[in-house]
């Protein structure tokens, strides 16, 4: 009997030849994503691969972030949902495989394209039941760049730096960042970011085997940052949704918002003319300023599917490079390791701020996979001083699965 599945979050090749068997009759295929603000880019990439594939059109359902999970949970478990559904990987993508809801797609799907870690974030214990299409992102910090200019500033690169550039900032009338934290979980990222920043990449894998602990005395430091943080925010940030505060932040109500590269699309639809630029975000103390990148999500094959076969073939599709660089050119950055972006300066300053100190995020990772839940479920009390930062720490610990 198929399990309800429980939403961990929310709010990321050579070509070869696609599976293209000759279907006797039109096929459509159902498709749910949770990027409303990618609506005409999305859809533009799914007209040429409709081109391609006259046989077979994609009907896109975009839901935005903070109802796609619950709109999905109901679907499924009324085997309702549509063909195709993006989860991410990691710890969602299992249970939606356990509870039956997804076909498996071992063996079916040519990953030849892919970048080694995407390949690594997909397999599930040897198994793969879902492949990233719509790319990968990093998150670190957007700053308005007239804004900055106007105020004779320069984005801050530490926590020093940071409460400097606050004070400054409120005393001059302007919000220094916009962070939509209704549901936690832009805090969440920033809180990963933070810890990324004293972490790093060996310090999370040590951190992973049990040999490191969210209560050590300079990772609590991080969920003291984040919560000093919070009185540079806008007021009322605590009952922001995260698409009241994308506009805010794109219309230039505050200098700085902690983002994706997959946002920027939105950005740019919300107001044509803004002018961002990104670095990571301020680093705890002395450290390294950090940003962290995972998958979009990737998309699975709904295991009661009518048209298995021509959700292999658009999989495959998707993941070549045709559909890669439409991708990278008009949306995130891409898992396809043949394609870079073609003039795009904003995943260009992504790709230099990940050179900074870059960590994996933890929702993909199944010892650290509860750990972005209890943050996103805390960061509220801890904003408003319900949680001392020792107290916050030690939650997150708690979800900690060390794999020794």
């Amino acid at each position: 009997m198929k399990q309800t599945l429980t939403s961990a979050l929310l709010a990321s090749a050579m070509t070869f030849g696609a599976i293209a068997p000759a279907f006797a009759q039109d096929v459509t295929l159902t498709m749910w994503h949770n990027h409303p603000e990618w609506k005409d880019r999305a859809e533009a990439i799914l007209d040429a691969f409709e081109a391609e594939h006259p046989n077979i059109t994609i009907e896109l359902e975009e839901i935005a972030g903070t109802n796609y999970s619950a709109r999905l949970n109901t679907a499924l478990a009324a085997g309702e949902a549509p063909d195709l559904f993006g989860l991410p990987a990691g710890n969602e993508t299992l249970a939606a495989a356990q509870a039956g809801y997804a076909m498996e797609l071992t063996g079916k799907l040519d990953t030849s394209s892919l970048r080694d870690a995407a390949v690594d974030a997909i397999n599930q214990n040897g198994s793969i039941w879902g492949v990233p299409i719509l790319g990968t992102y990093s998150v670190g910090l957007y700053y308005h760049r007239n804004i900055f200019e106007d105020l004779g500033m320069t984005p801050p690169t530490n926590q020093a730096e940071f409460v400097e550039m606050c004070a400054a900032m409120k005393e001059q009338g302007v919000t220094p960042l916009i962070v939509p934290a209704s549901d936690g979980i832009v805090p969440s990222f920033m809180y990963m970011m933070l810890t990324a920043s004293v972490l790093g990449v060996d310090g999370f894998a040590e951190l992973r085997r049990g040999e490191r602990a969210f209560t050590d005395p300079d990772l609590v430091e991080a969920a003291a940052f984040l919560q000093q943080i919070g009185d540079c925010m806008q007021p009322g940030a605590l009952s922001t949704p995260y698409v009241e505060g994308k506009a805010l932040a794109a219309l230039g109500q505050g200098a700085m918002m902690p983002g994706g590269s997959a946002d920027y699309a939105g950005y740019q639809e919300i107001n044509p003319n803004v002018d961002l630029g990104v670095v990571p975000f301020p680093a705890v103390g002395d450290n390294n300023p950090a940003t962290v990148t995972g998958l979009e999500y990737i998309y699975l094959v709904n295991s009661d599917t009518d048209h298995s076969e021509a959700a292999l073939t658009f999989l495959q599709w998707m993941m070549g490079d045709k559909a890669q660089q439409m991708v990278v050119d008009n949306i995130t950055m891409t898992t396809n390791k043949n394609i870079i972006p073609a003039e795009n300066r904003i995943l260009e300053e992504f790709v230099q701020a990940t050179r900074s100190n870059d960590m994996r995020v933890f929702y993909e990772l199944p010892e650290t996979g509860d750990v972005w839940s209890v943050a996103q479920q805390n960061t509220a009390a801890l904003f408003l001083g319900e949680l001392t930062p020792m107290e916050f720490a030690e939650l997150v610990q708690a979800a900690v699965q060390p794999s020794n």
